[in-house]
């Protein structure tokens, strides 16, 4: 299943050429990107105008705890906007730096033609991204 910007990305007409192929396990990664990257936005007085997205995890002490609460949030998020992915659970690895004692791992299932295929995608760290 794609969305409907993933639609218009992918679409094929005569005039445009071949329509790149569309891989089902990167949408879900990029869509998890995006849920990671994107902050939500409340307006004055606590109004929320858009819950996509997550707060910065710099934003929470850097204990277990805290990452637990992050990632029961970024499980919520995922389940809300991001329904290819199923059965949905995370994972947090030591990477044994100091900088980055942890790095975060989503694991689940993703349809593609009709069958379970498993899914699993590191969340790049900032640095990495460039």
């Amino acid at each position: 299943m794609q969305f409907l910007l993933e639609r218009l990305v992918n679409r094929s007409e005569p005039d445009m050429g071949l329509a790149p192929p569309f891989d089902p396990a990167a949408a879900v990664a990029a869509q998890i990107q995006r849920i990671v990257e994107c902050r939500p936005y409340e307006g004055v007085r606590g109004a929320r105008v858009c819950e996509f997205g997550m707060p910065p995890i710099v934003d929470t002490s850097i204990g277990m705890t805290d990452h637990e609460r992050f990632g029961a949030r970024l499980l919520a998020a995922i389940a809300r906007f991001e329904p290819r992915l199923r059965t949905p659970r995370l994972e947090w690895l030591a990477t044994g730096e100091a900088m980055r004692p942890y790095a975060l791992v989503v694991h689940g299932n993703v349809l593609i033609e009709g069958e379970a295929n498993p899914f699993r995608f590191e969340l790049p760290c900032p640095e990495s991204l460039a």
